[in-house]
């Protein structure tokens, strides 16, 4: 009986603990966001730049263990045996019979250092540091990505958030037209006709809606995944992170600042990071290629030791024994292993100088497309708010028509629908 009662007693703990954590899960509401918590969330938690930051601990370990080469390399070794069948095996002692000691001892202390090597540790630690530097500048890159990644996505949040209110106002103006248009027709002034238009535009002015509030969403998802968060979580994007007016002197400084578009590709190929990411790639194919070529040249290497051995744990210095030595290993014909290496490696040299010129016509892409963009924003600009201003004025005029009886309900609504 205690054990039952005990069982449902947890059980009812574990019950009331995962209420209460399901509750602050999903019962904390939404969280708020400026542009700027975004971007300081993504640049500790999305995942490309977390792999970016992982793969520049490993390049400095590359760096580290071809520091190492130049270190020489020491081991020790010790060791212990027994003989079970002690008369197998041992001596014959007359007129004693068989003796032999049954335990066996060892130690071995050794170093070795490799004096030349063809250049090969001068080149794979040139190599490690050139990786290193690459890696540190992709991560710049990527780190830029995101964040341009980050104003695009929350740029459409606020887009997306404005057309969502537009229509929200669209569908309210229209229910109450709707009231309108049901008052007058029971008062006998128009006819029941413009109440079923009315009703069938604000059908479509309720699915345009639905339509918005979906992209809505689908936008703070996208900026959410960005981020590293689940793109679940009932998140706002504050709307005062950015200005919602841009001047014209605005826009002339942008332009003094950028400069024409030459000076801009300049600038772009002077301080880029992936641009001078793949002047690092280049370097280390280099220093690759040097490294294969080290198997041209003869090995000097020094190595000197300690062993002991004795069936007795002492006596070091009468079984003991030192020495010291030179190794020169001179290559006479490796197989053409050699030439293969470094072909292999000539090859990636010539494919990290191609990557450099993809990677130079990309920037020049990129920023002439920039450009166009940009002058493309200014012009629609201009145009919008001349648009915007004689949508406003046809509005009114239509709604003031069609309030007196001189307007049909269509002009009403393509005007509306012009406006909005």
């Amino acid at each position: 009986m205690n054990i039952v009662y005990l069982f449902l007693c947890m059980a009812l703990s574990f019950s009331l603990a995962s209420s209460s954590l399901f509750s602050q899960t999903t019962g904390a509401g939404s969280v708020s966001y400026s542009l700027n918590d975004c971007l300081k969330v993504a640049s500790q938690q999305n995942f490309d730049v977390q792999i970016a930051n992982a793969q520049i601990q490993a390049a400095a370990a590359d760096v580290q263990g071809g520091f190492g080469q130049f270190l020489p390399s020491i081991n020790f070794n010790m060791g212990y045996s027994r003989r079970l069948n002690v008369e197998g095996g041992g001596q014959i002692n007359i007129p004693g019979g068989f003796s032999s000691p049954a335990n066996y001892y060892s130690m071995n202390l050794g170093a070795q250092y490799i004096i030349f090597n063809g250049f090969s540790r001068e080149a794979n630690y040139s190599r490690a540091q050139s990786n290193l530097m690459s890696l540190e500048l992709s991560t710049q890159s990527v780190s830029q990505r995101t964040k341009l990644t980050i104003w695009q996505q929350f740029i459409a949040i606020l887009k997306n958030g404005q057309i969502v209110k537009a229509r929200r106002e669209n569908l309210e103006l229209g229910m109450n037209e709707l009231r309108r248009a049901k008052a007058r027709q029971e008062a006998g002034v128009t006819a029941i006709a413009t109440v079923y238009a009315q009703e069938a535009d604000n059908g479509s002015r309720e699915l345009d809606l639905v339509q918005a509030e979906n992209q809505m969403d689908l936008a703070k998802a996208a900026l959410l995944t960005t981020m590293g968060l689940n793109p679940a979580t009932s998140a706002e994007f504050l709307e005062s992170s950015l200005s919602n007016d841009v001047t014209d002197k605005d826009i002339a400084g942008f332009r003094l600042e950028l400069g024409s578009m030459d000076a801009a590709i300049g600038r772009a190929i002077a301080k880029r990071p992936d641009y001078a990411a793949g002047k690092s790639r280049i370097q280390a194919a280099e220093s690759s290629f040097e490294a294969s070529r080290s198997g041209l040249y003869p090995t000097l290497s020094a190595n000197g030791g300690w062993s002991w051995a004795n069936s007795q744990f002492n006596d070091f210095n009468q079984f003991g024994s030192s020495s010291v030595g030179l190794n020169l290993r001179v290559p006479i014909f490796e197989n053409f292993q050699t030439n293969v290496q470094s072909e292999a490696a000539l090859l990636q040299v010539k494919q990290r100088q191609v990557e450099q010129l993809q990677t130079e016509q990309t920037i020049k892409s990129q920023i002439q497309s920039a450009f166009l963009t940009l002058s493309a924003a200014e012009k629609q600009l201009e145009i919008t708010a001349r648009t915007i201003k004689s949508a406003e004025q046809n509005f009114n005029s239509a709604k003031e028509r069609f309030a007196v009886g001189a307007a049909s309900v269509t002009d009403y609504l393509t005007a509306n629908t012009q406006l909005i």
